[in-house]
Formats: structure tokens, C-alpha cells, sequence
């Protein structure tokens, strides 16, 4: 039976764990490294070896082997249980956000299990590639209700409804985000987005569907802004 965290739990989880850690009061940016720490998790860094080139995390359960490269050749190793294994490629400079992300997926599984030890196993996380085809197992695997709701709490914990509340205060002058459409930003907006993420230290994305979430995105037919903006309304918003 798999276990059922509300999106509710998730949000107060999150933010009560971002909290304490920090000593009551909200950081502009989370220190998902700390937070790892001091749930019990270490982790560390390897060059993966596993066929799917997609996986770029991975927290051990103490029983599952990972592969990776020992001497250039494909190694299977068992890695102690709560480390978490991330791909070399995140410590460069221009993957800080993916990192972060994979960093933060691990510790929403590390959180889940111990809501209900019974589910505890290894876990991946992986990158989705929108131009690869997909078999109907591949697909499985990634919607998972277990790696859905990881996600949910990574994203949650780096992005706390306070935490955002903040961003948008300093960034947008505490007001609603404008789209138009489906996903069309006004270029001030889009400034306002990059700066916001940045704060975070999250990619635009994360930030938009943290937004969408909470519920702190308004929307505006797209015709609007094709009359507004791309037929001279200029700086308009």
C-alpha cells in the first residue's frame, strides 16, 4: 500500500522543516545541503554508469546496487542506506538549479519514508528529454505516485509559500504574476520571474509551476497582450 501525503501535508512539512532549520525565520535561498545533513542524509558525488543516461540521482536503501565508473569501466556498487548519489555533471557551474532540484527530489523521498518506513527503497531521479521517445514502462516509472509526490515536497521545500510570498513582495510589488494565454509574460514580467528565481535558486520553471500552484498567477486573454504590447502599446503590463 503506498502511503498518501494531501498536497496540504506537503506544504506544511515543507515549511515547518524550512523553519526550523533556519531558526524560525524564512532564508531568501534554502540550504538544501543542510537540510540533507540534518535528516540523516549524506551525499555524494560519482560519474553514473547506468544504461538509462537519464538517471542523475539516486538515494540508496542500502540493498540496491548503482553503476558507476571505477577505472572507466561500469562498476556495481552498494552504496550505505540515506546516501544520496548525484550525478558529477550537477557539480558544474551552469547545473547549480538542476543540483538543487535533484538534491531536493531525493530529500522529498527521504521525507516520505518517514511518514510510513514500509516504503522505504531505492530511488532515482531522472531527467525528462521532451524529443525522446518514451516506451509505456519508462513512463510508468516516472509518474509514479511516489516520485510525483517527491517532487511535489523537493519543490515545496525549496520554494515554501512564504519563501515566494517574499520573491514576489520584492520583485512584483507583492502583486499577482500577469499571463496571458497559456504562458505568455510581458517582458518586464519575465525580469521580474529571473530575478525571483535567482533568489530561490531555482530554474524559471520550477518557479512557474510553484506559482501555478499557489494559486498566484492571473490570468489575461492572449489578445490583450497582442493589443497592449505587439501592437504598440509598448511597455504596457
Amino acid at each position: 500500500m503506498q502511503v498518501y501525503i494531501s498536497n496540504k501535508e506537503i506544504v506544511e512539512i515543507a515549511e515547518g522543516l524550512v523553519q526550523h532549520f533556519s531558526g524560525g525565520s524564512p532564508p531568501k535561498m534554502v540550504d538544501i545541503d543542510g537540510i540533507a545533513r540534518h535528516i540523516g542524509l549524506t551525499v555524494t558525488y560519482e560519474a553514473l554508469a547506468e544504461k538509462e543516461q537519464d538517471k542523475i540521482a539516486f538515494l540508496s536503501d542500502g540493498i540496491r546496487p548503482l553503476a558507476v565508473y571505477r577505472d572507466k569501466e561500469p562498476t556495481l556498487l552498494i552504496f550505505p542506506k540515506d546516501t544520496v548519489v548525484l550525478d558529477k555533471f550537477l557539480l558544474r557551474s551552469e547545473e547549480e538549479t538542476r543540483r538543487r532540484f535533484a538534491l531536493a527530489h531525493e530529500v522529498g523521498h527521504k521525507l516520505i519514508f518517514l511518514t510510513d518506513p514500509t516504503q522505504q527503497s531505492a530511488c532515482f531521479d531522472t531527467l525528462h528529454d521532451s524529443e525522446r521517445s518514451y516506451t509505456t514502462e519508462d513512463l510508468r516509472e516516472r509518474l509514479t505516485f511516489a516520485e510525483s509526490q517527491a517532487t511535489a515536497m523537493g519543490a515545496t521545500i525549496l520554494m515554501t509559500p512564504t519563501m515566494i510570498n517574499a520573491a514576489l513582495k520584492k520583485y512584483h510589488r507583492d502583486k499577482l504574476i500577469p499571463v496571458y494565454g497559456d504562458g505568455v509574460f510581458h517582458p518586464k514580467t519575465k525580469t521580474a520571474l529571473h530575478h525571483m528565481a535567482a533568489m530561490l535558486g531555482v530554474s524559471h520553471s520550477a518557479l512557474l509551476i510553484q506559482l501555478r500552484k499557489y494559486g498566484l498567477l492571473e490570468k489575461h486573454d492572449l489578445s490583450e497582450f497582442i493589443v497592449k504590447h505587439l501592437a504598440g502599446g509598448g511597455d504596457s503590463q
